[in-house]
């Protein structure tokens, strides 16, 4: 509708146009010089007509030649990281390398559950005889004093000369010391008795050391003292039983004895 009211438009600007232009050609050609005399000052300038409607747009114009190429553009910033790839093929085994350092030991490992019992084995064949055992060591000894002894003026050791067992020769009769010879247990008991002046007081000694006491109280009359020991000793250890200043004994009821319980 808007293209219509357009043509008609500018179809009655033409023919106006061609009306006003023929009459001037018809007036001007009467008198050439008529226009110097007869025509008057000209009048003011009209108002600005309304501006035309646009036109119609154009078509498009046909496209241009391609241009040059241009220059290289300057190197942008570095992308994310893109999704990491699937994993792609085995590659061929390579060449064995070194053999490395030992490692540290790992940490022990939990103790594992008891299994079962297995099968029983076949019964094996009969072993060659052995040699015979060899027979333990028998150590044992057993003394007496015969005579009187004390008051004794310093410690002294009391000399037992009644022997009535000495299995292995350890009880030596010169200086009235057990010597050992096996390596072992042994077990010594002591029984003294004293006069009715002075008491019977002695020692057990091992190397030098004191270790039990007997003591044979006189005020009793005749008094008795006893003791029992079992000591551990090695080849060469010395026991004896030492009578300690001022004290005395009696007779043979004074008995010292001691025999081997097993060897070490």
């Amino acid at each position: 509708m808007a293209e219509h009211k357009l043509i008609s438009y500018l179809f009655l600007s033409l023919i106006i146009n061609s009306i006003y232009s023929k009459s001037n050609q018809i007036s001007n050609s009467h008198d050439p010089y008529c226009k110097h005399c007869c025509q008057g000052q000209p009048g003011l300038q009209g108002t600005p007509g309304t501006p035309g409607i646009n036109g119609i747009h154009g078509t498009n114009g046909l496209p241009g030649q391609k241009g040059l190429k241009g220059d290289d553009g300057r190197l942008g910033p570095q992308g994310p990281p893109g999704r990491t790839g699937p994993q792609g093929p085995t590659g061929a085994r390579g060449i064995r390398g070194k053999k490395g350092h030992k490692g540290h030991p790992g940490d022990k490992g939990v103790h594992g559950e008891k299994g079962e019992i297995g099968l029983m084995g076949h019964v094996g064949h009969k072993g060659h005889k052995g040699d015979p055992a060899k027979s333990p060591a028998k150590v044992a000894f057993s003394v007496c004093r015969t005579s009187p002894l004390g008051p004794v003026m310093e410690d002294t050791t009391i000399i037992f000369d009644n022997i009535f067992t000495n299995i292995a020769e350890s009880f030596d009769t010169y200086s009235s010391h057990f010597i050992c010879k096996v390596n072992g247990t042994y077990l010594f008991s002591v029984h003294l008795l004293s006069n009715n002046i002075n008491d019977a007081y002695a020692w057990l000694m091992v190397n030098g050391k004191h270790k039990v006491p007997i003591h044979g109280d006189h005020r009793s009359g005749y008094g008795t003292g006893s003791n029992t020991i079992i000591l551990s000793l090695f080849e060469e250890d010395h026991v004896w039983i030492q009578l300690i200043k001022n004290s005395s004994l009696l007779n043979d009821f004074s008995t010292f004895s001691g025999y081997l319980l097993f060897e070490h």
